[in-house]
């Protein structure tokens, strides 16, 4: 009789879906969740760095397969993710979304209109539940939290929540107000216009970012063009672009040859802005003059559960200096 009931209740609770709960998301949506979503899917390159840090184990895929070095300094669950598709382009990939069978979307980045709507086509669509979150970077030990509870991995978001408050809470160089150029490019020609999300983290800092006239988020330039605008620091973000520095016409930009042009860290992500996450973390500590190679050697092991080898370390300084003013 015990068997019989101990089977009864064993096959009731095998039926029973799991419990739901509630979560109000950036778009201001209460959106029923999933009380333990294992397949979790990003919705874009920031989401996937965010869940990266956070559940490795619980993602579907890449949505921005990372190269061999990157991926060799993330955690190792995310060894063998496949690349699924980006849900935040203008392609509808609703079919391709069922197919996966996810728990949970999540995206992350700009609360802007266009992705508020996105959000909620997506769900609308697919009938999976969508839930955007606050891509900035004062909101990030908030989302990390907010991600560890859902996700259940209050440990590690708890971690990368702690690490970011301690880098948003370091102090700017006391009196260093300088004009900045940012640009992308193997000849550092596509320059970053100020007030966008891509030179956000200069914003926090006090920065004054420069950039040619034009619209657009990044703006054709020539070296004289940047002559002309003479920013007290120039930051490159491709790491091919760094020979262009000891050539003509470079070399005789002032910020150059007082010693203030860098090529921005990419290890495993782009520090500045390469993709809008939690990446961004670093390149704040570095630009208020912290050590690249400690930053990197602490944030990775913090952020990405991972230990960066000696070789790894080595080639970011290859790429990279401490940031003076």
């Amino acid at each position: 009789m015990k068997r019989a009931v101990l089977a009864l209740l064993l096959l009731y609770a095998a039926a029973v879906p799991s419990q739901a709960a509630e979560v109000t998301d950036a778009t201001g949506r209460s959106v029923v969740i999933p009380d333990n979503p294992h397949r979790v899917l990003p919705a874009g390159p920031p989401a996937e760095v965010l869940l990266a840090a956070i559940a490795p184990a619980q993602m579907l895929g890449l949505p921005e397969l990372p190269g061999e070095a990157a991926r060799a300094a993330l955690a190792p669950a995310t060894n063998s993710l496949p690349a699924v598709p980006r849900l935040t382009g203008k392609q509808d990939r609703t079919a391709d979304i069922q197919a996966l069978h996810p728990d949970l979307i999540i995206d992350y980045g700009t609360v802007s209109p266009r992705y508020q709507q996105l959000a909620r086509e997506t769900q609308s669509k697919t009938g999976i539940p969508t839930l955007l979150f606050d891509g900035a970077l004062d909101q990030i030990p908030r989302v990390a939290r907010d991600i560890g509870r859902i996700l259940h991995q209050p440990g590690q978001a708890e971690a990368v929540a702690r690490c970011a408050e301690a880098i948003l809470a370091l102090p700017a160089p006391a009196n260093s107000h300088p004009r900045v150029l940012y640009a992308r490019g193997a000849e550092g020609l596509m320059v970053a216009a100020p007030d966008t999300d891509v030179t956000g983290i200069f914003r926090r800092l006090g920065w004054q970012v420069v950039a040619p006239d034009g619209t657009g988020t990044f703006r054709p330039a020539s070296v004289e063009a940047i002559r002309q605008l003479d920013p007290d620091i120039i930051i490159l973000a491709d790491p091919t672009a760094k020979p262009i520095l000891a050539t003509a016409p470079w070399a005789s930009l002032r910020a150059v040859r007082d010693g203030h042009a860098y090529i921005a860290p990419s290890m495993p992500f782009g520090w500045v802005e390469e993709p809008p996450s939690i990446n961004r973390l670093l390149g704040l500590a570095w630009l208020r003059g912290g050590d690249p190679l400690t930053l990197a050697a602490l944030f990775n092991a913090v952020v990405y559960g991972r230990t960066l080898t000696r070789d790894q370390l080595l080639a970011i300084a290859g790429t990279t200096r401490t940031i003076t003013h």
